[in-house]
Order: structure tokens, then sequence, then C-alpha cells
């Protein structure tokens, strides 16, 4: 068979494969009369809820390709492929294919596995809730669980029913009330039988077009098999331990600081006991994170946004802004406070008012 005709051969297959999907995902929506506020609650309790299935995102943002940025460059700034099995909020799997190979993540209870296929290693760390971001963060039920956090009554709104996934999607639009906010809307759509979130868009100020979008192609609300969320390193694989994910869970733990409970209007956020020396301030799609950096480390980062165009120096620091994200990294030495790195969808002045008052506040521990 010639190249031609094993094309055809493949489209034939694919097509019987995917013939009775279509026809479920061309019917329309079913409409639904559920207010914006119990919708917003239904989305908050399908946290428990099972799943597995294919997600699609997209992200627009031009960030910076520097080793300051790590994985948020492919997050924000390019279209990825995920496999998902999730069982629950503590036990799940996600697989990152591309054309070079597969990376996987995978949480069991405290522990958490990154498994690179090419290189054929797995490192193994405690699991963290204060950490980078990571592909499981750009899910839709996690990004839409983020971003509703702490929303009120008056920033949410109905959206007309979609069929997403070949299920019936009911559409809800968060406008942010708090001014400081850089995100114009997000727009979620949900199955109306689970609350699941299916679909989440996100929009900066002035965008037509969302900055991030994460979508599921396919999904199926049975609960995962257990062999499938638990990691088997091949015989043949290098496999590490850690003490901590990356630099930000390094810092939370290490880090001799102590950070003020709120920042240029905005309250610290978090698990009572995970609190250290990085603070999480702020809610849903006005929040901000503040990590200290190591003297070495701050120079390093400083040196490569100065090769940033866009990138800018001012009495708060370096700033820079990517789409909706501002980034601020102090200036060291002053008062001995250290140099911390400021990141998140707030404006610009918010970030140095709050790069202010940490030169203030912060405290040794």
């Amino acid at each position: 068979m010639n190249s031609t005709g094993r094309w055809l051969l493949v489209v034939g297959v694919a097509a019987a494969l995917v013939a009775a999907p279509i026809v479920v995902r061309v019917l329309p929506a079913s409409g639904s009369d559920v207010t914006a506020a119990a919708l917003g609650e239904r989305i908050a309790a399908s946290s428990s809820v099972p799943w597995s299935g294919e997600v699609r995102t997209r992200g627009t943002l031009q960030v910076p390709d520097t080793d300051s940025f790590g994985g948020v460059v492919d997050l924000l700034g390019e279209s990825k492929t995920l496999r998902v099995w999730w069982r629950d909020a503590t036990h799940w799997r996600v697989d990152d294919t591309r054309q070079t190979g597969e990376s996987d993540l995978v949480r069991d209870g405290t522990s958490l596995t990154r498994w690179v296929f090419e290189s054929g290693t797995a490192t193994i760390t405690p699991y963290a809730t204060v950490r980078l971001p990571d592909t499981s963060d750009v899910l839709p039920s996690r990004l839409a669980a983020r971003l509703l956090g702490g929303a009120t009554t008056d920033e949410l709104s109905r959206l007309p029913s979609r069929r997403v996934a070949g299920r019936s999607a009911a559409g809800l639009r968060l406008t942010p009330a708090d001014p400081a906010s850089t995100i114009d809307r997000a727009d979620v759509w949900a199955d109306e039988e689970s609350g699941l979130p299916l679909r989440v868009e996100v929009y900066g100020k002035g965008d037509v077009l969302p900055v991030v979008t994460s979508a599921l192609t396919d999904v199926d609300l049975d609960r995962p098999s257990a062999d499938v969320t638990t990691f088997e390193a091949p015989a043949t694989a290098t496999v590490r331990r850690r003490d901590v994910i990356d630099v930000a869970a390094g810092a939370n733990a290490f880090a001799p600081f102590e950070l003020p409970d709120a920042v240029a209007g905005l309250e610290r956020t978090g698990d009572e006991d995970e609190l250290g020396a990085v603070g999480v301030y702020g809610r849903g799609p006005t929040a901000l994170i503040v990590i200290p950096l190591r003297r070495g480390l701050a120079g390093q980062v400083r040196d490569q946004l100065s090769t940033v165009a866009s990138a800018r120096g001012g009495d708060a620091g370096t700033a820079l802004e990517v789409g909706p994200l501002s980034v601020l990294l102090t200036e060291g030495g002053r008062r001995s406070r250290g140099t911390f790195l400021l990141a998140g969808t707030v404006t610009p002045e918010t970030l140095a008012q709050a790069s202010t008052e940490l030169a203030q506040k912060v405290t040794s521990r």
C-alpha cells in the first residue's frame, strides 16, 4: 500500500471510530435555568467528581523564554494535549504528550512523581500546595476552581449553554469587580449533571481572544482505576528523590522570612500548616505570589529579565507585564529584607505597593 493509501485507511478508521461521538457533539445543548450563584456552587462542589479524558489547552501569552519562568512558558505560551485520569484530589495522573515524547505528572497521596520518557528519569518529591504552576493547574476543573474561588454573587452571570466533549454544559461568566485585577473576565462551561468544569476561557483587559483556553475534548465520569494513577518505574529508569518540588516550595520551607498577613489590600491565603516564607495573596482573578530568592538566584533572574525588551527598571525593582500577568523583581538589600519575586494577575501598581509594604513588614524567623 502506498503512502496515500495508508493515509486514506487511517482517515477511514478514524471516521468510523468517532462517528458516534460526532453525532452526540452536534446535538444542541439543553437549556439550563439554574441561576449563576447556584451554578457557581455546583462547580465548587464538583471537586470530588472523578473523571478521565483528553484536555487541550492553548496559551497565547508571549512569555519570555528564560530559565526564570520555567514551565510557565509551556503553560501560558503554548498549546498542549493532555491525557488525564482523576480519581480524587490526591490521586491523579496527567500525561503531557508531545511530538518529542511524553512527560507524566502523577500524584499518589502525599507524593508527586515527574516522569520524563525521553531521559527515562522519574523524580519523586513530597507534594506541596505552595509551588510553581504545573500541568495540573491548567486543567479546566482546577483553573475554574482557582478563578471562581471567593467570587461574589454580583461578579457572576449566566452564559448560554453549549456542548463540550459531547455533553451539555451550562455557561458561567466571572467579571472581577476588583480594579486591581488584570483579568477582564473568565468564562466557564460546566457539565449540567455533575457540575464538572469542561471548558474555561480567560480574557485579559482589552483582549478579544482568550489568553488561556482549557477544554476537554472527551470525558468519562467513571472513576479511573487505581492502577492508572499509580506510577511504576520501568526497570531501566533512573529514580531520583528530592526534598522539594521546585524553587517556590524550597523557599517556602527554608527561607528565613515571615511575611505579613496582607499586602496592597490583599489578604494572605493558604492552609495554616503550610504558611512559610512564600506568600499567596488575594482571591480568584485578583491574586499574587511572593517568593523570596537567594542572592545568587536573584542575580540570575535580574540578568535574564534585563534581556527582555519590555522589561523596565524603577524604584520598586525590575518590572515586566505579559498580558494580564505582572512580574516584579525587587531590589535586594533594602533594610536587609532580601529580594522577592512578585507575580500575579494584578496591576503593576498593585505589585509596586506590595513591594513597598514587604520592605516595611517582612521579619526574620
